[in-house]
């Protein structure tokens, strides 16, 4: 790794963590349907996070915020990218995992299932790292029949943001704006689950991800149900 490479790698992270923390200081938040995704971690204990991976940026920002000091497991590409992704992701204090999701036998994906066995909530895009944009790989399905944890999609909407060009159109969030972050009803993949029935599960989270978008979107700027922050 060159030098350039190494200083970025020390520097960038630290910056973008400091720079999310601003942004979110700087706006107003709400929520909607917190009470009920309380509910659910007080009964199961632990929960799979499912949001889009152009929703990225502020949701380590929004769980630290609303969850404390709770614990937490992702699962982060072994890519260069992922190297940043890392750096910046530590200081949100979660247990990560390298690897892949979409293979059922690997390393990774065990340390994940023991990593809540053990009662960390794990944050999971399912259609990271490279897509195709808002599609369900079978990973996070996997995971919530492995470890019979409740399934909770969450999305967010912000009144001032930005869009990369990549291939998954990446929002950042801009400060002095207004934050919708919306929570989706629970759901839950039996142990004994067919393929068929998986399949059935991946289409639904799908549509939650797709209409707690929705909803955060129209939400803006005065939503139907929320609580304020």
């Amino acid at each position: 790794m060159r030098l350039t490479e190494r200083l970025l790698l020390g520097l960038l992270p630290a910056a973008g963590y400091l720079l999310i923390k601003l942004i979110g200081a700087s706006q107003r938040t709400r929520v909607v349907n917190l009470t009920a995704v309380n509910r659910v971690l007080a009964e199961h204990g632990c929960a799979i996070f499912a949001f889009w991976h152009n929703r990225l940026m502020m949701i380590p920002y929004i769980y630290r915020r609303l969850f404390g000091t709770k614990r937490i497991v992702t699962l982060v590409s072994s890519s260069r990218d992922g190297d940043y992704f890392v750096r910046a992701l530590k200081f949100f204090r979660p247990f990560i995992v390298r690897g892949s999701s979409t293979r059922g036998g690997s390393g990774a994906f065990k340390a994940l299932i023991n990593r809540m066995r053990e009662g960390m909530d794990c944050i999971i895009t399912p259609d990271g790292p490279t897509g195709p944009k808002y599609s369900v790989r079978p990973g996070t399905i996997a995971l919530g029949r492995l470890t019979g944890a409740p399934m909770i999609p969450v999305s967010y909407w912000s009144s001032r943001f930005g869009t990369l060009r990549t291939w998954d159109s990446f929002l950042v969030t801009l400060p002095f704006g207004t934050t919708t972050y919306v929570f989706g009803d629970p759901l839950y993949c039996p142990a004994n689950a067919t393929k068929l029935q998986m399949d059935t599960l991946s289409d639904r989270l799908r549509e939650a991800l797709l209409a707690a978008s929705r909803r955060a979107r129209g939400a803006w700027p005065k939503p139907t149900s929320s609580e304020a922050m």
